[in-house]
């Protein structure tokens, strides 16, 4: 966590960024953008209907959020092919302690049509702070643009729970 702090920092990313965006709370298809809001529709277990990975697993190669879990929602799973993908993919990584508790979430939701990493809201932290939270967010857009397609590196799908 220690790292991902000090690349926030010395990337100039130490905004908390906005709390609230004004998006709806209760779709439970699309994270909200803002710190408060989206931690509100995690709280309310929405993304834990999703397509999930069966278990925490170590962190992939390259990946520098650690044991995790990914959730995939219905737009980023449907969307095959190549380019964008489309307004409301979004998917939700649980990254876990060495005790196996969550101890910040990850979660990404394309907001533009286009592609790229500022057509993505980004987000990555907890109640306590978070290290990401904004569209095209350099800390997230940093590692994943070297993503097979449009910033995305895993998709789940299936039902895996």
């Amino acid at each position: 966590m220690r790292l991902i702090l000090l690349a926030t920092l010395a990337l100039g990313c130490s905004d908390p960024g906005p709390a609230t965006v004004g998006d709806p709370l209760d779709d439970p298809q699309v994270p909200p953008r803002g710190s408060q809001d989206l931690l509100d529709w995690i709280d309310a277990g929405h993304y834990l209907a999703w397509a999930c990975e069966p278990a925490m697993h170590p962190s992939r190669a390259g990946s520098g959020h650690g044991p995790n879990r990914i959730c995939s929602n219905d737009a980023l799973i449907a969307s095959t092919g190549a380019g964008p993908y489309p307004v409301g993919a979004a998917a939700v990584k649980e990254v876990f302690d060495s005790d196996g508790a969550i101890r910040v979430y990850a979660v990404y939701r394309k907001v533009e049509a286009a592609a790229g990493g500022e057509s993505w809201y980004w987000f990555e932290g907890d109640r306590d702070g978070n290290f990401a939270n904004g569209p095209g967010d350099p800390t997230c857009t940093g590692c994943h643009s070297a993503a097979p397609r449009d910033f995305v590196y895993t998709v789940v799908t299936g039902s895996l729970r």
